[in-house]
């Protein structure tokens, strides 16, 4: 059984930066460390989890998550936390923030830098993505505007950059030179020579 479950957030069937970061922390902490998945499509991202110490990971890939709705997710999460037994569970700061914001609006975005998101977080269901091209420079801001014209409060937490393109890793170089809690990031960015 885990003393500690790390709630793993995925973007594009990939756990994020900010999910990896918990669990390798957590398991230089020393216990059994696991790592959960939830999702729709995402039992690949399982995969690199093992690499940031997790011992297990449970993996909840189920098409009634493929809608950013948070209830079927808090079934699934707790679901996963009675079979684990865990008696910690840790999520990455941007899952407490949006979970802070719902408190207050009916839909939260995670602006990225680049005119994109990374996360989007609901309490009900607000039809904010219908008609939204993704994948564009402006695909935050449209759905923010989608979401005003519905009528739906809007909140937003911390921005945050995402790579994309060989010229995204610029601000992630200088994240891992300011952090000493990155070895893996800072070993892939030595193996395709962007090393800080």
């Amino acid at each position: 059984m885990p003393s500690t479950l790390v709630f793993l957030e995925t973007h594009d069937g990939e756990p994020t930066k900010g999910a990896l970061g918990v669990l390798g922390k957590a398991a230089s902490l020393g216990g059994d460390v696991a790592g959960v998945v939830l999702g729709s499509g995402i039992r690949d991202a399982a995969s690199r989890a093992g690499v940031f110490g997790a011992a297990t990971v449970y993996v909840v890939d189920d098409e009634a998550l493929a809608a950013p709705l948070p209830q079927p997710r808090v079934d699934a999460l707790e679901a996963v936390v009675r079979e684990s037994g865990a008696e910690n569970v840790l999520f990455p700061a941007s899952v407490l923030a949006a979970f802070d914001a719902l408190a207050r609006h009916d839909v939260v975005l995670g602006p990225v830098r680049d005119g994109g998101y990374y996360l989007i977080g609901m309490r009900g269901r607000h039809d904010v993505l219908a008609g939204v091209e993704m994948s564009t420079g402006d695909v935050c801001a449209v759905v923010a505007e989608r979401a005003l014209g519905l009528g739906v409060s809007l909140g937003l937490v911390e921005s945050t950059f995402d790579v994309d393109e060989a010229a995204d890793l610029a601000p992630l170089r200088a994240v891992v030179c300011r952090r000493d809690d990155l070895p893996h990031t800072a070993a892939a960015l030595a193996a395709i020579g962007g090393a800080p």
